[in-house]
This record gives C-alpha cells, sequence and structure tokens, in this order.
C-alpha cells in the first residue's frame, strides 16, 4: 500500500479499483511510445457514459477491433460496465474521502469509467477508459494494469515516476500491455488500457492502443 497523487492511497485489488474504498495507485507504463492527435472532453465522456447506462448492450465508445488490430479476426461485442461518479466535483481530499466518508476511489476524484470487452477469435480483448477533471486517470486503472501485467509492488513504484504524456502510447515491460494517455480539451485526464490477451504484443499493441485512443 502506498500513496499516488492527489493524496490517495492505493492497494492492489481489483474489486476495490472503482467501488470500494481505498484503490491502487498510479501505474504509468514503460516501452514503446507513439503519439497519437485527438481531443475529447470530460464533460463529453460523462454524458456519454450517463446517457448508455450501467450495462449497455454495446460499448458506448465507437471502438473498431477490425481496423485496429492487424489480420483478419471474428470480433463480437462482449460484456461493457459503465461507472460514473455521483459528483462532478472531487473531494478536497480523496484520501481522507475515502477513509473517512467510506467513499468509493472513482467518487472521490470524480472519475468516469468505461469498460469494454470483445470477443476476438477465442480471446477477450479487454478495452478500459477513464476520465477524470483533474489528474491521474491511470490512477482507476491500477489494478486491472497490475493483474493482466503480472506487476510487482517494485515495479509499481517505478511506474509512478512514468506515466505517458497525453498523446502517447506505452507499454508495460514485456510488451503485453497498453496505455494510451488521451488528449482532453480544457481540463481534466483520460487514459485507455488495452488488455490484448496476446493478439497482439510490442510494437503492433502500441499501434492498436493509438488507433483505438484515436476513435475516442
Amino acid at each position: 500500500v502506498f500513496p499516488g497523487r492527489d493524496n490517495v492511497l492505493f492497494v492492489i485489488d481489483r474489486r476495490a479499483m472503482l467501488g470500494g474504498v481505498l484503490v491502487v495507485g498510479m501505474l504509468a507504463v514503460t516501452g514503446c511510445t507513439s503519439t497519437v492527435n485527438f481531443g475529447i472532453t470530460v464533460d463529453g465522456v460523462r454524458k456519454a457514459a450517463v446517457s448508455a447506462g450501467s450495462s449497455p448492450g454495446r460499448c458506448p465508445i465507437p471502438f473498431d477491433l477490425s481496423v485496429a488490430l492487424p489480420g483478419g479476426h471474428s470480433v463480437r461485442s462482449g460484456p461493457v460496465d459503465v461507472r460514473v461518479s455521483k459528483t462532478t466535483t472531487p473531494a478536497a481530499d480523496p484520501l481522507v474521502a475515502q477513509r473517512d466518508q467510506g467513499m468509493s476511489a472513482l467518487d472521490a476524484i470524480a472519475g468516469v469509467s468505461i469498460d469494454c470487452q470483445y470477443q476476438v477469435d477465442d480471446k477477450t480483448f479487454d478495452a478500459l477508459f477513464v476520465a477524470v477533471p483533474g489528474h491521474g486517470a491511470i490512477d482507476l486503472m491500477a489494478a486491472q494494469i497490475d493483474r493482466a501485467a503480472h506487476l510487482d509492488v517494485v515495479q509499481v513504484r517505478d511506474f509512478l515516476d512514468h506515466a505517458p504524456q497525453p498523446g502517447e502510447v506505452k507499454l508495460t515491460p514485456g510488451g503485453d500491455i497498453a496505455v494510451a494517455r488521451v488528449r482532453v480539451q480544457g481540463d481534466g485526464d483520460a487514459s485507455l488500457l488495452v488488455d490484448p490477451a496476446g493478439l497482439v504484443t510490442g510494437d503492433a499493441l502500441a499501434k492498436t492502443a493509438g488507433t483505438l485512443a484515436g476513435q475516442i
């Protein structure tokens, strides 16, 4: 357990990532980098998420995996999980809000999470998008990054100092998980995590993640 940005304490627990009292801190990733050019607004993300509902039949983000993934694949939509904070204003002290008020990490930083899964051939491809009005969108992805990339605490601590910049895509060690920092118009921060279940790795994964980020 250790502090991340915005005075939020984080522990590695997938279940606590968005709904629990404390979640894992920011995990920036290292590896291949590519630049993408686009911009979204956090308010626009929130409106799209609210309109979609918590369990929509299709991802509210128009991802096109047939374009993003190299080679021909059979792609089918899978489960979608949309979560929206109860307030649009982050807590003055997110750590205190989580610890003393029982507020979830998502509510503490007034975030929005859209997690879309796809069945690609016989594998489950996961795209998790998080937007917040302040900064630290990657913080809410940390448990999933840890689980998918099999990181240890030392790596987590090291990654805290190596977040991707807006418009960048970076890979975890081994090149099997990608995080794209999405450009935001005005205030806010947004990131896309791509877990391709081994369908692509390395440079091909960085390109896939960059393409998906550009589709948001």
